[in-house]
Parts: C-alpha cells; sequence; structure tokens
C-alpha cells in the first residue's frame, strides 16, 4: 500500500466537495490491517460522525460469505458442486423458464432440461435472475406472475429465465445456496454463520437482525434524487430481536463493519485460516480464484429499476469470469489490481476487492442508492489508485 496521507484526501474530498454524505474504507493485507478512515456523517440530520466502526448494510457482500458456507458443506461432503438444486430441496423439482409473455400478456413457460447446480447457482449460471436488471421478470413482478422484490423467501421463488449453465446474469442464485445451508446442516442460517464463520473469525459486528444496543453505531440510507442527496425512504436500519426474522437473505440480508468484512477477507489471502482459526481448506480457496464459468463472460447490468440501480459494469470494461463467490478480473484493472483480482459490491454503493498477487484486499463503502451511483464509483476508482500509487484519473 502506498501513501495513506493521500488515499485518505481522495476519500475525504468526495464528502467535502458534497459528492457522498459519507463513506468509509479499510485497506489490509495477509498480516493486518493497513488503513482505514472514515469521512461525513452516519446520520446526516443529526450530525453524527461516520467513524471507522459504523455499522451499515453491506447488501450483495452477504453473497461471500453465503458461498464460504456452502463451500464448508462441499468440504465435509454434505454438497456437492455439480448436484442440482433440486437434490436439496425436491419442491424446485423440474423448473419451467419464463420465456416472455404473449401479444394478451399471459406469460409462456417452457421446461428447463435440468436443475441448476450448486455450481451454477454460485457463479450466476443457474437462469435465476434479478428483476432490478431484468426487464421480462420485472414484468412478470408487475403481473402477478412472481412476487415482488425484498419480499423475504416468497421473491426468489420464480421460474428461470434461461438454460440452466447457458449464460451469465446476476441473481437470486445465491439466496437459494443460504436454504439448502439451512436444510442440510438443520441450523438458521444466522446460526451455521455465527458457529462456522463469525465466531472463529472474531466477526463481533456482523449479523441479520440489527441489535438494539448497538444502533447508535449504524448508518443513514441515503438516496440521490434529481442530483440531491436525500434521506431514503427504503432500507433505513431498524433494531430486530435475534431470531425474528422468518427469511434470511444469504444473497444480501446482511450488516457490518469494515473491520468485520477484512477479517474475510484477509482469510482469503491466508489460504482459508486466521489468527489460528481456518474456516476453509488452501485447496478450496484456491478453487475460489478459478474460472469456473467457462466460455461465458460477465455482463454489465441494464437496470430496471431505476430507483434501486442505475446501469452497471462491475468489469470496468475489462473481460471478466466467475469463480466461487466473487468476480474475477483476469487481466486486472487499470486502477491498480493485479490478474486474478477478485471483487464484488453491495447495492448500496459499497465494494471490496482481494488482490492475491499484492497481497492486499480492500472495502470502500457508503450508504447511497441507486446503485452504481456515478460519484461512489468515481471515489472508489480514486481509492483504488491511491492504493496503488497511482496518479489520480483524469477522465
Amino acid at each position: 500500500m502506498k501513501n495513506a496521507s493521500e488515499i485518505r484526501r481522495e476519500l475525504d474530498l468526495a464528502v467535502a466537495e458534497g459528492k457522498l454524505p459519507m463513506s468509509v474504507s479499510l485497506v489490509g493485507n495477509s498480516d493486518d490491517v493497513l488503513f482505514s478512515h472514515a469521512s461525513g456523517f452516519r446520520d446526516v440530520e443529526n450530525r453524527q460522525p461516520m467513524l471507522t466502526d459504523s455499522i451499515f448494510a453491506i447488501a450483495s457482500m452477504t453473497k461471500l460469505i453465503t458461498t464460504i458456507a456452502i463451500l464448508q458443506l462441499v468440504e465435509s461432503e454434505q454438497v456437492n458442486l455439480d448436484s442440482g438444486l433440486d437434490q436439496y430441496l425436491p419442491d424446485t423439482v423440474n423448473p419451467r423458464i419464463l420465456k416472455g409473455f404473449d401479444g394478451e400478456e399471459n406469460p409462456i413457460f417452457i421446461n428447463a432440461s435440468r436443475s441448476p447446480t450448486i455450481r451454477e447457482l454460485i457463479t450466476h449460471t443457474s437462469g435465476y435472475v434479478y428483476s432490478i436488471w431484468n426487464e421480462i421478470a420485472l414484468f412478470a413482478q408487475k403481473k402477478g406472475v412472481t412476487s415482488a422484490f425484498g419480499e423475504g423467501r416468497d421473491s426468489i421463488i420464480t421460474p428461470l429465465y434461461f438454460e440452466p449453465g447457458s449464460k451469465w446474469e446476476y441473481g437470486v442464485g445465491i439466496d437459494w445456496l443460504g436454504l439448502i445451508v439451512e436444510q442440510v446442516s438443520g441450523q438458521r442460517l444466522m446460526d451455521f454463520f455465527e458457529e462456522r464463520i463469525f465466531l472463529p473469525l472474531q466477526m463481533e459486528d456482523t449479523f441479520f437482525e440489527f441489535p438494539l444496543d448497538k444502533m447508535d453505531r449504524a448508518v443513514m440510507m441515503t438516496a440521490r434524487v434529481k442530483n440531491e442527496l436525500v434521506k431514503s425512504e427504503l432500507y433505513q436500519p431498524i433494531a430486530a430481536e435475534r431470531g425474528s426474522m422468518s427469511f434470511y437473505s444469504g444473497g444480501g440480508g446482511l450488516y457490518s463493519t469494515v473491520d468485520d468484512y477484512a477479517r474475510i477477507m484477509r482469510t482469503l489471502l491466508n489460504e482459508g485460516t486466521l489468527d489460528g482459526k481456518r474456516i476453509l481448506s488452501k485447496g478450496m480457496v484456491n478453487q475460489m480464484f478459478k474460472n469456473h464459468i467457462g466460455s461465458l463472460n460477465v455482463l454489465p447490468g441494464k437496470a430496471q429499476i431505476k430507483a434501486l440501480s442505475n446501469d452497471f459494469n462491475l468489469t470496468f470494461g475489462e473481460k471478466s469470469k466467475w469463480g466461487l463467490g466473487f468476480l474475477l478480473s483476469t487481466e486486472g484493472t487499470e486502477n491498480g489490481r493485479a490478474s486474478g483480482s477478485a471483487s464484488w459490491a453491495g447495492l448500496f454503493n459499497s465494494f471490496f476487492w482481494i488482490d492475491r498477487e499484492n497481497d492486499l484486499c480492500a472495502v470502500f463503502a457508503t450508504q447511497v442508492l441507486p446503485f452504481f451511483d456515478e460519484e461512489a464509483v468515481a471515489t472508489l476508482i480514486s481509492f483504488e489508485r491511491a492504493v496503488y500509487g497511482l496518479q489520480a484519473d483524469q477522465n
């Protein structure tokens, strides 16, 4: 890692200029945390400063943790990567593909050749999609064929939208993996996470239900509406009793801190172990960083629900693959990451990457809708370039 003062300057500038309400970031390596910094206010209305231990919704950064959980079950031979979803959840047998709608707006279904495999669920090649970025899925939602996004377990009970294994499209497959973890282990997902991941890694601030006694560290959700930052009407953190949720979203339900999430990333830099606690084997960690989608490529997303997301391209124009848990930048990025680096993001504009070649990991987060906010992405790029000691991007 390069000059900490330069990194800090880039992060503070975005807040000082009113481009973001707040941000929090961290850089680490296999040995330790190298840098962490918070800018702005976690609660703008009450002028509560953002701190590095502030707790924010990590949204789809949850997916890496759910993937680790399923891989633990693969290692214990309770789950097979190439077995079908229907072998673990029989209710999903004989899936159908929704091809579209006819002239009278009736859904057109065909039978899928098979159930998607666990590997396809992990890699977003299963046929499951998100209505946020899929036009047919959003229309199905509007016509009552499927439930609305965010409505618990019902929202993931959808048809497929393409033949398993035939393309890459971001979707709810990881939520199905969470249900498999519960089915196979006999535990609720939060209990499994705590026992097998959070307690061994000393992640004390990561949870689905926000504890009342930690609400003083919660971060207000902001929305950018007509180029103005306002308090969001959606996704404000609220306290909830542990175990009170009927459905734990393995695809996006966790709250965490940059310090806690760094412990996940540093564990992967250390080939599955941290501070003497092993959660995955070295061999499995190496598998996570290999291409598992063959000749397919990770594709951009075209926003259908503009309040939740802009169009996004997390490949940043580079050909990218998918490993077990994250995107793989096979050629690296022009902003510093080495080839083979892993990365992904959360809906509220949180981003992480793991660069094994340079023994670096980083997370940058704000709490702003819609996803792939222009200012958040520009600050992410400036942050990455500063971490690697590159000059500021002039574009």
